[in-house]
This record gives C-alpha cells, sequence and structure tokens, in this order.
C-alpha cells in the first residue's frame, strides 16, 4: 500500500504556515494582527489547524497502521510502532529545546535580561525534556497551564499520550460496522461540544489535562473518517471532485468570517474538517488535490514538522536580539507597513530555515534512532 496521500501532506504543510502566521502576527506582532483581521478571520482563527492535525493524525496513522494492527495488538508490533512515533517526533522536539537552552544561556551574559524565568524556568525544561509540557507541575491540577518552552510543542506531548493507547483504539474501531461508526462519530462530536462548553468555551485555551481529551476525540474521528474512506473509494459514482470543492469552500468560508457563536464556530469546524480530509484523500484530479499534488505542495508538507516546530525558535532569538540590539521590544514603533513587512520575510524565512532543520537535524537524527530502536523503515 502507498503510505502517502499527496494531498493531505500539502494540507498539513499549508496549516503548519498558517501556525506561523498566526504566532508571528497575532503574539509577536500583534498590530500585524489587526490588519489581517480587518480582511479575515483566517489567521486569527489558525488554532484550529491543530485540531485539524489531531484529526490527520487519526486518519494518516490509520492508513499507515491498519495492516500492522488488524488482527490485534501483541508485544512486538505495539513496541515497533511505538517506538517509530518516537524516533518521529523526539529528535526535532530536543534540537529546538536545545535551541532555547542556549538562547538562555546566552541571556546570562546579556545585560538587563533575566534567563530562565517565566514559562522558561527549569523546572519546565524537565518537563519538556520529557514531553509532558502541555502540563505545568508548578499549577496543579493540571487543568489550565502549561509549561511549554516552545509554544507550539505543547501539541506533541499531548499527542504522545494518544500515540500510547492509538493501537487499541484502532483495533476496536476496526470492528465496528458503518452504521456504529456513525454513532461513534456523532457521540464523539457530542462529546467534543461538550468538552468546550464546559471547560474554555473555544478550542484555543483548551490546554493542560483536558487537552488530553482534546486530542484523543478527534483522533477518532481521524480514525472514523478514514473508515468512510475505505467505503466511498468502492463507490465508483460518488462525486469526489464535487465534495473536495464544496468542503474546500466551506473551510475556507467557515475560518473567513467569524460565527458569532464562538463555541459554536469551533465545533462545526471539525467535522468540515473531516470532509475536507474524506475528499481530499478520495478525490482523483480534483481541483485542489491539484493544486496540493504541485510539487512545492508536497514539499511543504513534507517539512510541516520543521516548520511547526522551528519558527517559535526564531521568534524568542528575534525578540531577545531585537531588544538587545535596540532596548525596545520588537515591534516598537513599527506602523502598519513595517508589521506587514516583517510578518513578509519572517514567513518565508521560517520555511526556509525549516527546510534546513529537515535535512539537517530532522531526517539525520530519526535515520540515526532508527537502527538503535530496531525500527524497520
Amino acid at each position: 500500500m502507498n503510505k502517502q496521500i499527496g494531498a493531505l501532506t500539502s494540507l498539513r504543510g499549508i496549516a503548519a504556515t498558517v501556525v506561523v502566521i498566526l504566532h508571528f502576527a497575532y503574539s509577536t506582532l500583534p498590530e500585524a494582527g489587526v490588519t489581517l483581521s480587518r480582511h479575515t478571520r483566517f489567521f486569527r482563527d489558525g488554532y484550529l489547524f491543530v485540531d485539524l492535525f489531531f484529526i490527520l493524525s487519526g486518519f494518516i496513522m490509520t492508513h499507515v497502521y491498519l495492516e500492522s494492527f488488524l488482527m490485534g495488538v501483541n508485544k512486538a508490533n505495539y513496541w515497533t510502532y511505538l517506538r517509530a512515533r518516537f524516533a518521529r517526533i523526539y529528535p526535532l522536539h530536543l534540537f529546538t529545546l536545545g535551541v532555547l537552552v542556549s538562547l538562555e544561556l546566552l541571556k546570562l551574559f546579556l545585560p538587563n535580561f533575566q534567563a530562565f524565568t517565566g514559562n522558561f524556568n527549569l523546572t519546565a525544561l524537565v518537563a519538556n525534556v520529557f514531553m509532558l509540557q502541555a502540563f505545568d507541575f508548578n499549577c496543579l491540577p493540571l487543568l489550565w497551564c502549561k509549561s511549554t518552552w516552545n509554544e507550539p510543542a505543547w501539541s506533541i506531548s499531548v499527542e504522545f499520550l494518544i500515540y500510547c493507547i492509538f493501537p487499541f483504539l484502532l483495533f476496536a474501531l476496526l470492528k465496528t460496522k458503518p452504521k456504529t461508526d456513525w454513532i461513534i462519530y456523532t457521540i464523539t462530536l457530542i462529546a467534543l461540544l461538550l468538552l468546550i462548553r464546559f471547560t474554555r468555551g473555544t478550542l484555543e485555551s483548551i490546554i493542560g489535562i483536558p487537552s488530553i481529551a482534546r486530542c484523543g476525540l478527534e483522533c477518532v474521528l481521524g480514525i472514523i473518517t478514514y473508515k468512510a474512506y475505505q467505503w466511498g473509494r468502492h463507490q465508483s459514482k460518488f462525486n469526489f471532485k464535487l465534495l473536495e470543492l464544496g468542503s474546500t469552500l466551506l473551510v475556507i468560508g467557515l475560518m473567513h468570517k467569524w460565527i458569532r457563536s464562538r463555541i459554536f464556530f469551533d465545533w462545526v469546524t471539525l467535522p468540515a474538517f473531516s470532509l475536507l480530509i474524506l475528499s481530499l484523500a478520495s478525490a482523483n484530479n480534483g481541483f485542489t488535490s491539484r493544486i496540493l499534488n504541485s510539487r512545492p505542495l508536497l514539499y511543504l508538507g513534507t517539512i510541516s514538522y520543521s516548520i511547526y516546530m522551528v519558527h517559535w525558535c526564531l521568534i524568542q532569538f528575534l525578540e531577545t536580539f531585537w531588544l538587545f540590539q535596540f532596548q525596545v521590544p520588537f515591534g516598537s514603533g513599527f506602523d502598519q507597513n513595517s508589521c506587514l513587512l516583517a510578518l513578509g520575510l519572517f514567513t518565508p524565512i521560517s520555511l526556509v530555515t525549516a527546510a534546513f532543520t529537515y535535512h539537517l537535524i530532522e531526517v539525520p537524527m530519526r535515520n540515526l534512532l532508527k537502527p538503535r530502536l530496531q525500527i524497520s523503515s
């Protein structure tokens, strides 16, 4: 079986790039975010692409590991799978953490800087080393705090916890019938609605222990979506090209203009993501999939994990350098044009840096770990 679905690879790259823009325009340089929001909410609501990652992860891992766990979970296939997941995400996480530790050490020698404070405290560092950065151990009961040095990395912390139970979840759901799948999907959506409603009222703020439910439930959506994809492959009369175009416009339309109910907006976007993933995987030469299967976008998807993990390090270095060089916070005194120019420069710089870390760090470290962990290619 071909393990890669090109359009979904590219979708992951686009999602990672939107997260870069979200963090830079709305956290680092808010004036740029204000300008963007005058025209569209798409980038402001880019936090939802983390939820797209979670659904997509359930879908792709089902695609990759379906045959491995179809007959059950045993010690051999479970540990092979888990070691492969570890080799996939941990080396780059450790590298970016090392970069941020280096920056904190540098601050020890810079005037008017405090090192290893705030989110960058030593307790948090230990949590990050063990990939528990979604939970702040100085903030019991671990509900609404996180100790992430590398801001985007909170999600891989939670995702790895879900990885640990994924094979058992997959084996159980592979046995269910299509009618049952619809029921499970509906119940899962209702559970997510309740999670949003009775926690923070928005997916953006669901961190700590509740984020395990956020990731796990969305992984279930991804698994059920994959089962629908399998069923749809045998439906030759179904117009997946039309579904692909419709789902693309639906997602863009939802994220372009904010629905007044924040809870409803976040919630209704989730099945829209499922529909988009299903249609992109199923359509042959549809309008959107032809664009996504272009070589530049496929490459963007290939380096998406590096994009996601590296850009926050660049932001931290930029803010530190700017404060040291000019004695004012980055963005102080910027007008609207300067903010947009900074965003326009930072985004491609992040992509180029991610390309280097992918080829020089991510892939070599993964290949170095594979024989040591006895992982087959």
